[in-house]
């Protein structure tokens, strides 16, 4: 337990995790269902969530929810898994800036 104070006071370990996150930050989503830009993007708590380091969700305007998720593969692999048990979703894979939209299974 005494391992916290080695990385800081309170106030310094979480303006670390905060500019962690925002490193993570996608600049866009791109709509898994109609394409779109989605710029109204917010973090998920991870905790709990063991392999993943960010996950982010974003409303677009046709409805849908996109999501973006970072970490290691195999935690990420399952946590798109786990939302594709909802059959209303439409997954795909981009990249940080966007890029690389192709649904999945396409």
């Amino acid at each position: 337990m005494g391992q916290a104070k080695n990385r800081g006071t309170l106030d310094q370990r979480v303006a670390q995790a905060q500019a962690k996150l925002a490193a993570n930050r996608p600049e866009k989503l791109v709509c898994n269902s109609c394409g779109a830009d989605v710029t109204q993007i917010n973090p998920v708590s991870t905790r709990g969530l063991r392999g993943l380091e960010a996950i982010w969700v974003g409303q677009c305007d046709c409805g849908h929810t996109t999501f973006a998720a970072s970490g290691e593969p195999k935690a990420v692999e399952a946590f798109f898994f786990a939302l594709s048990q909802d059959t209303e979703l439409a997954l795909g894979r981009q990249d940080k800036d966007g890029g690389g939209h192709d649904k999945a299974g396409d």
